[in-house]
């Protein structure tokens, strides 16, 4: 299997963060400037001010002279690379192998995660989508290598370029070596030989190369083209959250545990919204003066990160917390995490609070002491209509998880039987469907039907029974709709001999 790199590049990043961070519009043009050498320079520039001519190097005095309206601020770089890094661990929802690529990129190993999304187009078309949404500018490129891909994504004018397996060579051939990331010097020499792209490089001989710029031109050259792994420093991602307080004097009131506990979740709650992960178990230690620990455990049917929230069920619980003689230390651990499922368009950067919902409903009756019944209906493996669900119970209600439904090929009635009842076909149509049944002594007329859908049996249900049903809807000549279905070998049923049902009413 090749290896797969996606490169992300975000040209705009310290701008559109900035401006995400203060709520603002710059309709006049944005510059951030930062001291350098005895003067102020411009370090960034949005889409207006480059249409205007300001670029990053230029002193802020001469772009306040070519746009008096220009907005102005001051730079961060270390709050900007903060935030990216907080977006590479964000990008692991894609793979878990993601890494820095400088202060306006991420790298992400994406060998072996495509088909989780369809395919490479898709998962591309997803990330750049979410990004958008976010209010964030971005284009990426695949490819073999790291470099291959970083090189493209800087040269190409497409939101998304995806280089063919083993085709590096055949994408960086037309683009210029400024996308190598090659040393200044080391570039200003090429361009003064006429050397300003890929190919020309490539079709020089390497020994001249490597006694004028030495080894590491070469190495550069082969890492873009697969002949030299490079290797890439991947951000793990954080482990289980955990947070603890001291008490300065023991306490033993349900108030008091509560304000202590607020603390802690509140600080829990930021350190996994940074990671846009969210709790799922809670698990809460108190430490009692006699050297006993209080532990007191919950679930939540869906991850949340919301301090409201998990205030709310931990309060709903603080009553079976016996403190004795009183309580001198908490530790609050999410022993269980997983990514946020938030709308698409919410900025990572900012945390947020989840909407009251169904999955808030189940936390707080879950928790309840009495209530012990709760299930809910989920998609079974199976294909016959009467076990394509199951009922589960409460711990399975607590997490609760989305499945994809699966796709119906043809109509399915409003009323299912709980178990197929039999009937009697007293006359066939020529292709074998039914004609005219007869249902608790009731005969029944058919002036046309829709079908057969086959659907075939679960050997591991069924490993000696019928193997196959076909079903037909049927509509008789006073309007009622039925659906019915004659069972058989596989081979096809024979309409005088086969055994014949009704499942259900449309």
């Amino acid at each position: 299997m090749n290896r797969r790199i996606l490169s992300l590049w975000l040209p705009f990043w310290p701008i559109e963060r900035h401006l995400k961070q203060q709520g603002m519009t710059a309709r006049t043009g944005l510059a951030l400037y930062a001291p350098e050498r005895g003067r102020l320079t411009v370090k960034a520039a949005d889409g207006i001010a480059l249409r205007l001519g300001i670029r990053c190097g230029m002193p802020l005095a001469q772009a306040r002279a070519m746009q008096p309206d220009l907005n102005v601020a001051l730079s961060d770089p270390a709050a900007d690379l903060a935030a990216l890094e907080a977006l590479t661990v964000w990008c692991q929802w894609l793979s878990p192998l993601t890494a820095l690529d400088g202060t306006d990129g991420v790298w992400v190993d994406t060998t072996g995660c495509e088909h989780l999304f369809g395919g490479e187009d898709q998962m591309a078309e997803r990330l750049l989508t979410r990004l958008t949404r976010a209010g964030y500018s971005a284009r990426l490129a695949i490819a073999d290598t790291a470099a291959a891909a970083a090189c493209v994504v800087r040269s190409s004018r497409q939101l998304a370029t995806l280089v063919p397996p083993r085709g590096q060579e055949t994408a960086l051939r037309p683009l210029l070596l400024d996308g190598l990331r090659l040393h200044p010097e080391t570039l200003i020499t090429l361009r003064g030989l006429g050397l300003i792209r890929v190919g020309q490089l490539l079709d020089m001989p390497r020994a001249p190369l490597a006694r004028r710029f030495g080894q590491a031109l070469l190495d550069r050259l082969d890492q873009a083209m697969g002949r030299l792994p490079e290797p890439l420093s991947f951000t793990a991602e954080p482990q289980v959250s955990r947070v603890s307080g001291t008490l300065v004097e023991p306490i033993s009131t349900a108030p008091a545990i509560v304000r202590a506990l607020a603390k802690l979740v509140d600080e829990l709650a930021e350190a996994l919204t940074r990671r846009n992960h969210g709790a799922r178990q809670l698990l809460v230690q108190c430490m009692r003066v006699d050297g006993t620990t209080q532990s007191l455990q919950l679930g939540l049917s869906n991850a949340s990160a919301d301090p409201i929230r998990l205030n709310r069920l931990l309060g709903e619980r603080i009553d079976t917390i016996e403190p004795g003689f009183g309580i001198e230390a908490f530790t609050l651990s999410a022993t269980e995490t997983s990514p946020l499922t938030v709308p698409e368009n919410r900025d990572w950067l900012v945390p947020a609070n989840d909407p009251a919902s169904l999955a808030a409903l189940l936390d707080r009756l879950s928790g309840r002491p009495g209530i012990k019944t709760l299930s809910r209906l989920q998609a079974g493996a199976s294909q016959f209509p009467e076990r394509e669900q199951t009922q589960i119970g409460r711990d399975s209600v607590q997490k609760m998880e989305e499945h994809a439904s699966s796709s119906i090929r043809s109509p399915r009635p409003a009323r299912l039987l709980r178990t197929p009842s039999p009937i009697i076909v007293r006359a066939f149509w020529p292709d074998g469907a039914p004609k005219t049944f007869q249902w608790s002594r009731i005969s029944h007329t058919i002036r046309g039907v829709i079908g057969p859908e086959r659907l075939w049996s679960d050997w591991w249900h069924d490993p000696t029974g019928a193997c196959a049903r076909d079903y037909w809807v049927a509509e008789t000549v006073e309007g009622e709709r039925f659906w019915l279905f004659a069972t058989h070998g596989g081979a096809g049923p024979d309409a005088e001999r086969a055994s014949w049902f009704l499942h259900g009413f449309f």
